[in-house]
Parts: C-alpha cells; sequence; structure tokens
C-alpha cells in the first residue's frame, strides 16, 4: 500500500523528470555560451546541448530503474508475440509521420514569418567539421536511449497508476516533450520560441497515444526517432 507521503515524493520526482531535460538543455547552453563568451554563438551547438543532456537523462533513467528492481534496457525489447501485428500497425503510423511531422512546421513558418526557411537559418548554423562528425553518431544514438525513454518509457506509465483522469498521463509527458525544444536552442525571441514549443506538439501527441494504447510499439518509436534525428545531424555537416 502507498502511503500518502511516498505517493507525494513520487509525484514530485515525474514532475522534476518532466521538466529535467527543457533544463538541461538550458543549462548546457548556459555553459557553451560562457566558453565562447556569446549566447548568439552559443545557439548554434545545441546539437551538442542536446547530446549531453541525452547522456544525463540516460544515466538518470538507469539509476531509478535500478532503484525499482527493474532493468532500464528492458523496455527496448521487443516483443516476440505482439511482433507482427507491432509491424503492421507502427507501419501504417509511421505513414502518418510525415504530414505530422513536416505540416506543423510549415504552417507555423508561414503564420510566423511567411518565410519558411526563416527558422531553418535561424537554427542551423555552420559548426566545426569534427564536431559534425562526431554529433551525426553521437547525436542520434543517444535520442533513441533518452528522449521518449523518459517520457514515454518511464515517466507514462507511472503517471498512470497515480493520476486521474487516466489522459493526464498522456498529456502531460506529450505537452512537456514538445515544450521542451524551447531551450533546443533557447533563442530570445517569442515567435521562435512559440515556434518551437508547438511544432512538435502533434508528432508528440501521434507517439504518446499510440505508445499508452500499445506499449509493444515503444522500441519501434525509439529506433525510428533516432533514424530521423541523424537526418537532423545530417544537415550540419559541411557542404
Amino acid at each position: 500500500m502507498t502511503t500518502p507521503g511516498k505517493h507525494t515524493h513520487e509525484m514530485t520526482r515525474l514532475m522534476v523528470l518532466l521538466v529535467s531535460r527543457t533544463a538541461l538543455f538550458l543549462l548546457f547552453q548556459g555553459l557553451i555560451a560562457l566558453l565562447l563568451h556569446s549566447w548568439t554563438r552559443s545557439e548554434g551547438y545545441w546539437l551538442s546541448t542536446a547530446t549531453l543532456t541525452n547522456l544525463v537523462s540516460i544515466t538518470l533513467l538507469f539509476i531509478l530503474f535500478r532503484g525499482e528492481g527493474k532493468s532500464y534496457l528492458s523496455i527496448f525489447r521487443f516483443d516476440r508475440l505482439a511482433f507482427r501485428k507491432d509491424v503492421r500497425i507502427f507501419i501504417l503510423l509511421t505513414l502518418l509521420c510525415g504530414p505530422v511531422v513536416f505540416g506543423p512546421n510549415y504552417l507555423l513558418s508561414k503564420w510566423l514569418w511567411t518565410d519558411p526557411s526563416i527558422p531553418y537559418e535561424m537554427m542551423f548554423r555552420p559548426l566545426e567539421r569534427w564536431l559534425a562528425v562526431v554529433l551525426l553518431f553521437a547525436f542520434p544514438v543517444t535520442i533513441v536511449f533518452a528522449e521518449l525513454a523518459t517520457y514515454f518509457g518511464y515517466i507514462m506509465p507511472r503517471l498512470a497508476e497515480r493520476l486521474e483522469p487516466k489522459w493526464l498521463a498522456v498529456a502531460l509527458p506529450v505537452l512537456f516533450l514538445s515544450l521542451q525544444h524551447v531551450t533546443m536552442p533557447f533563442i530570445p525571441d517569442l515567435k521562435f520560441m512559440l515556434y518551437r514549443g508547438l511544432v512538435f506538439l502533434p508528432f508528440a501527441a501521434l507517439i504518446g497515444i499510440a505508445i499508452y494504447k500499445r506499449p509493444t510499439l515503444f522500441p519501434w518509436f525509439a529506433i525510428l526517432h533516432g533514424v530521423m534525428d541523424m537526418g537532423t545531424a545530417v544537415m550540419f555537416l559541411p557542404r
């Protein structure tokens, strides 16, 4: 039986974890800004801040799962019994990912700036060649084990055990996953902050609802996320 005090402690831990990645993005960007003596220059290194945050998230998840006597890596195992059905469902959902990802990006860009290239130019700035090559592998690999694992592998199932109505257990991770992008990178421009906070909300909702309804889809979406973010990392390679 869970005591009120223990319940409060567990909820506090989950709430802190919900905002952890947003805060870590900002913290690491601040450290980079100190090293470069420029906040504006630090904005271009957001792939580095994301990778560092991923490493911290992975460490936290490993500790939290071990504290519960569970294996962190077990959430990435495919379910053999559900494999065939998962493949079919995942393929259908993947077909929705294109419009769900690129549609909001285009519409928000046109609404806020009338030119979809503006947020792209704000985010994708030249990096040192060696760093771009390192991040090409480090960023997508670490994102596989960090982002969805934090919001939907750890937080969402535990919120579902403690919250009523149950839809909050999906809505909160979805919302914070979307909002974390405001600090990745943090550019103090209201239009850009609104764009970053909303652009991934439909995609986050699609993944969150799918995993909540069918948890065995989790490893599939984790891998898809890594593949998609490798495409993002490629954009930083010198042309």
